[in-house]
């Protein structure tokens, strides 16, 4: 398989995250925002929830979607090679660590309600408890 074709498939196909939840893919993109935003030359803004268009020298090169845990490249310029090259660099370099980071917020969130569960205080008494005093 030439260059040329790997290239074409991985526009084609995009690439597999093996994100599991609307909530995972929308973390993952503002991670990949955000990300983006700090490298030299690149710009990116959120079009949607899971839509990103990335900017090279000012210009929209490209626009990344997040679709059924796949991470999907749609070129918009003929100057998207350096934008597939960034994208490809936060998959290899940051992909893990924004899984971990995710696996471990909504660990703490679902301990956290277990932990008012367990001492039974619930969050909407406490809401009612703060509005009395008004």
């Amino acid at each position: 398989m030439s260059n040329v074709e790997k290239f074409s498939n991985l526009l084609k196909f995009g690439i597999n995250l093996e994100l599991k939840s609307e909530q995972e893919h929308l973390f993952y993109a503002q991670c990949f925002t955000s990300w983006i935003m700090q490298q030299e030359h690149f710009d990116a803004s959120m079009a949607s929830d899971t839509d990103i268009e990335i900017y090279f020298y000012a210009e929209m090169v490209m626009l990344v979607s997040i679709e059924e845990g796949t991470l999907l490249l749609d070129p918009a310029s003929e100057e998207c090679f350096d934008a597939v090259l960034i994208v490809l660099r936060f998959v290899s370099e940051r992909h893990e660590m924004v899984k971990k980071e995710f696996k471990k917020l909504n660990t703490d969130n679902i301990a956290d309600e277990k932990f008012y569960n367990d001492i039974g205080i619930q969050e909407d008494e406490d809401s009612e408890d703060d509005s009395e005093w008004i």
